[in-house]
């Protein structure tokens, strides 16, 4: 009887190991789909605001606008396409243009912003920069680019942020414009968000302000983590005020004198006067939700972890899952001995 005893404790310890093996693969499984659907839930974290209009400026419609700056109660502006680029400070009150500075046909201008009281502006593909006098807008150095210049924004700390169109923003050294010396990733409901443009960096929110290429859309982005924690839709402005012509949002201009944001596009009939500022609690939930974040990121590494094991162990467990099932189905098949072996096994 022993003997038997212990076949039958090998059967148990070969269903033991198969039914760990399955409960492994289902809660790696398991665990993926829990791990995504609870992502899924929790990720639609960024509150969607639609700006009121408090105040509106006429602006030059003919202006193909690539970046917007505020300073000392007057706009400062930069417009593109070649052969129509220019930088240019437009009165507040009026909407006028009090000075202008036309660039090279050859140059496309696009975003620009004020540090250390001069002027940056970027080009489109031209891979260079220009540095301009605040006060007569005359040309007083340049710097290279590497890539594209889309948007520039300056933080209250003296960091440069540099947008290229894609999904990611550039650190530049304020010493040597030329050099990069950071990237961040910007994230969008836990998936990165393309097509990054003008940018502004208010100083009092130590936030980054950035509209979206060929939408109706600003969104503000934490530096410390990349999130986006709120999203200011322009969609019914541009219907209620704007006309065919006007095309793609693209000015974005901090009035840190009323504490609000001048925005204007290409094209655009007027300057609107908007409150952006964006909810402390949104940044604080997008921050609470790096961990979510994670987890969904790395969810599909996990995935391929439990894929690539298995097909590792695939040919080495064969052997042993045939061993099994033929010892369970042979023990289910086979017929019991007659009493008098059974009394001569218990003898033994």
């Amino acid at each position: 009887m022993e003997h038997r005893s212990y076949m039958r404790g090998q059967g148990r310890g070969h269903k033991s190991v198969l039914l760990l093996f399955l409960v492994f693969l289902f809660s790696s499984f398991s665990g993926i789909v829990s791990s995504d659907s609870t992502t899924d839930s929790e990720s639609n974290y960024v509150e969607i605001i639609f700006p009121e209009v408090i105040e509106i400026l006429p602006h030059d419609s003919s202006a193909f606008t690539q970046g917007l700056a505020f300073l000392d109660g007057k706009l400062y502006e930069s417009t593109g396409l070649y052969g129509e680029s220019s930088l240019r400070i437009v009165n507040i009150t009026t909407g006028e243009i009090e000075q202008i500075t036309n660039l090279s046909e050859t140059y496309f201008a696009e975003g620009i912003s004020i540090s250390n009281n001069s002027i940056i502006q970027l080009t489109w593909r031209e891979n260079i920069g220009f540095i301009y006098n605040i006060s007569t807008l005359e040309n007083i150095g340049n710097f290279s680019i590497n890539g594209e210049g889309w948007g520039i924004c300056t933080t209250q700390s003296g960091n440069i942020w540099l947008s290229d169109g894609s999904f990611q923003l550039s650190q530049i050294d304020q010493g040597n414009l030329s050099s990069s010396i950071d990237t961040l990733t910007i994230y969008y409901d836990n998936l990165p968000i393309n097509r990054l443009n003008e940018l502004e960096c208010p100083f009092d929110s130590g936030l980054i302000y950035s509209n979206v290429w060929l939408e109706d859309k600003i969104i503000a982005i934490s530096p410390s983590s990349g999130y986006v924690c709120s999203e200011y839709d322009f969609s019914e402005i541009r219907q209620q005020f704007e006309n065919n012509e006007s095309r793609e949002l693209n000015g974005i201009a901090y009035d840190n004198d009323k504490s609000l944001f001048w925005i204007t596009g290409k094209n655009w009939s007027n300057y609107y006067l908007v409150d952006l500022q964006a909810h402390s609690k949104d940044c604080q939930i997008s921050e609470e939700l790096d961990n979510c974040c994670t987890k969904d990121t790395f969810s599909p590494l996990r995935l391929l972890l439990v894929i690539i094991v298995g097909i590792f162990l695939m040919p080495f467990s064969w052997p042993i899952f045939g061993m099994i099932f033929y010892k369970i189905f042979r023990r289910q098949t086979q017929q019991p001995p007659p009493p008098r072996n059974i009394e001569e096994l218990s003898e033994e």
